[in-house]
């Protein structure tokens, strides 16, 4: 028997890949049955939302039926903190791990482009002016960490600053926690608000273009040149230029919202429909996805093995 956190269950999703693409029919089967809702969101969240659904019913018949077993991940070097080595699963649902908080920082694609020295000399600095903590304590916001980012580094590396109020620093705090569900879940509630969630993706993305476009929401993160670049591979190379950066920049910000919201919709209809709060987990099948103990955990059972 073990347990996930809800961070932790989600960074499983995020990296499982499954044997075949989710169709339409199987997302209709697994997920939700909506097919306007299957062709907003793009293959990689589809994929998020069927894994997520398939490890609270069975993991085991996951692992059977859909699973792609890759390598483990090396450390991507896309954040601050998080370097890689293997997710954590708890023996214990009043571990003390269970229920702490997570928080990340991107690495911006300037400081990447520097090699390992550059992104090495980024993480130090993180770490020696305590941003992480000071920013999970409310001392310093997220402005104030680009304000010493663009003092530091557009004159370092010669590079552009981050802008004012931009997300590209900030990876998001999820409320790690264990798999605790609100006390009601109101259906009708769910569908209207999925309903004007549609509405709103409608009277925002009317043609096919758009809602092309629409599913690169990712490039938010990306320079001007890199936005460019992608949306000339897709349609044509002065697209960008008539359309307007602004203006793309923001029908992704909408996207982003939208589909965020729709997630988080989903996976709380998804959460009580296979009664999350009362799933454990098999632990060799967790550790087949490369998870293993907290030490936490490992060494309390270790102490009541020598106990009993």
């Amino acid at each position: 028997m073990a347990f996930l956190t809800k961070y932790n269950l989600s960074k499983l999703c995020q990296k499982l890949e499954v044997k075949e693409e989710i169709s339409l029919d199987l997302f209709i089967e697994h997920i939700y049955n909506d097919k306007e809702i299957y062709y907003i969101l793009n293959k990689r969240e589809i994929e998020y939302l069927f894994i997520y659904k398939m490890l609270l019913e069975d993991e085991n018949k996951f692992v059977l039926e859909y699973y792609n077993e890759v390598p483990e991940r090396e450390d991507t070097k896309n954040f601050v903190f998080n370097k890689g080595g293997k997710t954590k699963y708890h023996l214990n649902q009043n571990c003390q791990l269970l229920k702490k908080d997570y928080l990340d920082f991107n690495i911006p694609e300037d400081i990447k482009s520097q090699g390992d020295s550059g992104i090495n000399e980024y993480r130090e600095w993180f770490r020696t002016n305590n941003f992480g903590e000071r920013f999970k304590n409310k001392e310093i916001s997220k402005d104030a960490i680009i304000r010493a980012f663009n003092l530091k580094y557009p004159k370092m590396y010669d590079i552009q600053p981050i802008e004012d109020n931009s997300n590209l620093l900030i990876v998001e705090i999820p409320n790690s926690t264990n798999l605790q569900l609100k006390e009601n879940f109101d259906l009708e509630k769910f569908r209207s608000e999925i309903t004007k969630l549609k509405l709103v993706w409608q009277n925002t993305f009317q043609c096919k273009v758009s809602r092309t476009f629409s599913k690169f929401k990712y490039l938010l993160t990306k320079s001007d040149e890199e936005i460019v670049s992608k949306m000339g591979e897709i349609f044509s190379e002065n697209f960008v230029k008539n359309y307007g950066i602004n203006n793309l920049k923001n029908k992704f910000q909408i996207s982003k919202k939208i589909t965020y919201e729709l997630i988080d919709l989903l996976l709380e209809y998804i959460k009580w429909t296979y009664k999350a709060n009362n799933k454990n987990f098999d632990e060799l099948t967790l550790e087949r996805f490369g998870l293993e103990c907290c030490n936490t955990c490992k060494n309390e059972e270790m102490t009541n093995l020598v106990k009993n």
